[in-house]
């Protein structure tokens, strides 16, 4: 006798009365598109099948014929074959979490999941070390519609279809979808083996993989961190809770974490997420942590663990006495000059206010201004941003 399934699979299955006509055109266009863009090698043998011949081939269609797979990630909004729950909902909130905007997305899912990420308000941000910053985007696009695919394959459909984003103006992005998830942390899905197919919604996974429209390896989650860590942007965070899943991806960065992605790129995915960990004050595992603290990367005040303010640079956290004025006199006696970036990071180590980057730039630059007029400094080589100063003999206007 065989084992019981854990789980049906709706998607798979045919719906009687619907065809080829019951799919959307410009769907079934996008969904070619897609293939021949993850399947370059089979996109002119593609080009000679008819759509029917297309969809059964990528694993849409069941023996011909449409299936609910089909018609919710191709099918015509009015064709009322599938429950009008399946759909993806964007909300705008304020920064008090009330609602200022919404829409409701229905029909193809290869489609409407792009017009949902489309209405995510997106900006502009500078990263990297001082002089050779480079601009990012607060939101990688791909990386959000990866997120609201992946919402969907593995949507629990018996618990409702919606899929939910969830937009904080100018902080954050979150997509929920309603169903369990699998017995292990998130962080594994990044750090362990990788996974097979999901046992949800099989057919509607291998459809979409089949389609090229989200990664066939079961990568998605890596991705994720992936894209974060590459952009020097905070970890996504997950939030499991019963028959609810739901990720938020952080739009905005600074303070220390970010200070130590921008100055430092000798560091793996695996520190950059504990790093991530100590910042939003989560447990990381003794072992760890020590390994974090070897490195420069962490102090320890006391029991708590915090970002070390020079993370391994070569301006030390040492420089806590007296002035500012003062800390910077003695690392340019220590180091033999200083740039600006060096005395933002001693002003940063320095500072109980909690100041953004931009006002830290602005601090040094005001102080190395005032330390050239009193004569302490002057500027020796290179641009206003990459300038060395060392120690002078007199006023310098």
């Amino acid at each position: 006798m065989s084992a019981p399934r854990l789980y049906e699979d709706w998607t798979g299955n045919i719906v009687n009365g619907a065809d080829i006509r019951s799919l959307d055109p410009g769907a079934v266009r996008a969904a070619r598109a897609a293939f021949c863009e993850r399947f370059p090698d089979r996109a002119e043998e593609s080009a000679q099948w008819d759509d029917a011949t297309f969809l059964s081939r990528a694993g849409v269609f069941k023996r011909g014929k449409v299936t609910v797979a089909a018609l919710i990630l191709l099918g015509k909004p009015g064709e009322r074959m599938i429950p009008p729950s399946v759909c993806i909902r964007w909300r705008l909130l304020d920064p008090d979490g009330a609602t200022v905007d919404s829409r409701t997305f229905e029909g193809p899912a290869i489609l409407s999941s792009t017009h949902a990420v489309s209405m995510i308000r997106n900006w502009s941000c500078r990263v990297g070390p001082e002089g050779s910053e480079s601009v990012v985007s607060a939101y990688r696009t791909a990386t959000l519609l990866e997120a609201v695919r992946n919402a969907v394959v593995h949507q629990d459909f018996g618990l409702g279809g919606t899929v939910e984003i969830v937009e904080r103006e100018n902080e954050s992005v979150t997509v929920i979808s309603m169903g369990s998830f699998p017995d292990r942390s998130p962080e594994s899905f990044v750090t362990g083996p990788p996974q097979g197919a999901p046992r949800r919604n099989a057919f509607l996974y291998n459809a979409m993989a089949g389609l090229g429209v989200i990664p066939a390896a079961g990568s998605g989650i890596r991705s994720m961190y992936l894209s974060q860590a590459h952009r020097r942007f905070p970890m996504p965070d997950f939030d499991i809770l019963g028959e609810r899943v739901a990720v938020r991806f952080h739009g905005m960065r600074g303070g220390s974490y970010a200070r130590v992605l921008d100055l430092r790129e000798d560091l793996d995915l695996k520190t950059v997420m504990d790093l991530d960990r100590v910042a939003k004050n989560r447990y990381v595992p003794d072992r760890r942590l020590k390994a974090l603290v070897r490195r420069g990367l962490v102090d320890m005040i006391g029991d708590l663990p915090c970002i070390a303010s020079g993370a391994g640079q070569e301006v030390a956290s040492a420089y806590t006495s007296g002035t500012d004025q003062d800390a910077v006199m003695d690392l340019i006696r220590t180091k033999g000059y200083v740039t600006r970036a060096d005395v933002a990071e001693v002003l940063a180590s320095r500072d109980s206010k909690e100041l953004t980057e931009e006002q830290l730039r602005v601090k040094a630059t005001n102080l190395l201004q005032t330390m050239r007029k009193a004569g302490l400094v002057q500027k020796s080589d290179g641009s206003t941003r990459s300038a060395r100063y060392v120690l002078s003999d007199g006023p310098h206007d």
